[in-house]
């Protein structure tokens, strides 16, 4: 199943225009000064910002443009599809301010997302508007009785200082218990256990993903399996990323894929998704790398 699941855009804060001046006020004003219904009658009051235009699938910027007819089957809640729609249920929660309960659905009783439900809260008091596309779910990683899925997103909104709007891409990934002897009912839910897109203590915007806006290029550093470093250059205006790696700087070309991203050329292949990426060099096997967040 490929879908994107559409979010509905919600504003987080609101104004109104001042009530009407009466005759009274009106005839105590200065000579020649504004009255308040001039004021709030004037362009300059009534202007707003321009409406909110994220890039769409398979644009810079975007989710990709997965066609794939979606199956109407119901699905259960720990398919990938169940996972996606806890992604779907986090961000709406969110649009509605409630954010305790968006907390609660990352691992550990919210835990997992290294803050408390208070500092979870007001690291969104930066935003006037915070919406979420979410993409078609991967396949659901199997092991030891764990289950892991990984959800590509597309944060968007307006800061309050400026109205400047940003756009990211990211990826949340999931996690639950399979259904095995001892497991309660609350490890086999799907919760989430990382973000390359999340929220920071006070409020800062959020660290943008290796694939990020259309209009901020970004550098990720990463570290290798083998011990080398690895730094990519971002550049979704050209849709491309310069690697530098071992004494030498390559760009790669953004490559189409449903899932994650892929840069390539001339046997030189840089493709994963969130933190993990790998790294390819003509006629040797690929090489597991991480984000250093040092």
């Amino acid at each position: 199943m490929r879908l994107i699941f559409p979010l509905a855009a919600c504003a987080l804060a609101a104004c109104s225009a001042p009530p009407p001046a009466n005759d009274a006020a009106s005839n105590d004003s200065v000579a020649g000064a504004p009255t308040r219904l001039d004021i709030a009658e004037s362009p300059a009051a009534m202007a707003s910002p321009e409406p909110l235009d994220p890039p769409a699938p398979g644009e810079p910027g975007g989710l990709p443009d997965d066609r794939t007819p979606v199956s109407e089957a119901p699905f259960t809640e720990d398919s990938a599809q169940g996972a996606a729609n806890v992604v779907q249920t986090y961000y709406a929660l969110i649009g509605e301010k409630k954010y305790r309960d968006a907390w609660a659905l990352w691992s550990e009783a919210g835990r997992a997302s290294g803050m408390s439900a208070q500092a979870f809260a007001a690291s969104f008091d930066k935003y006037s508007e915070y919406h979420a596309n979410i993409g078609a779910p991967g396949a659901i990683d199997a092991g030891a009785g764990q289950r892991y899925v990984t959800v590509p997103v597309q944060v968007y909104g307006r800061l309050k200082q400026g109205a400047q709007p940003f756009n990211m891409l990211g990826s949340i990934t999931l996690h639950r218990t399979a259904n095995i002897d001892g497991a309660t009912v609350e490890q086999r839910r799907w919760r989430i256990r990382s973000a390359d897109i999340k929220p920071r203590p006070g409020g800062a915007a959020p660290a943008p993903s290796p694939a990020t806006t259309v209009d901020n290029h970004s550098r990720a550093t990463y570290r290798c399996v083998d011990g080398s470093r690895l730094v990519a250059r971002f550049d979704p205006d050209n849709r491309s990323v310069t690697i530098e790696a071992g004494g030498q700087r390559r760009t790669l070309r953004q490559e189409r894929v449903a899932s994650g991203i892929l840069y390539a050329r001339d046997g030189y292949v840089l493709e994963g998704k969130g933190d993990r990426m790998t790294f390819s060099t003509p006629h040797m096997p690929p090489l597991p790398c991480t984000v250093n967040r040092r």
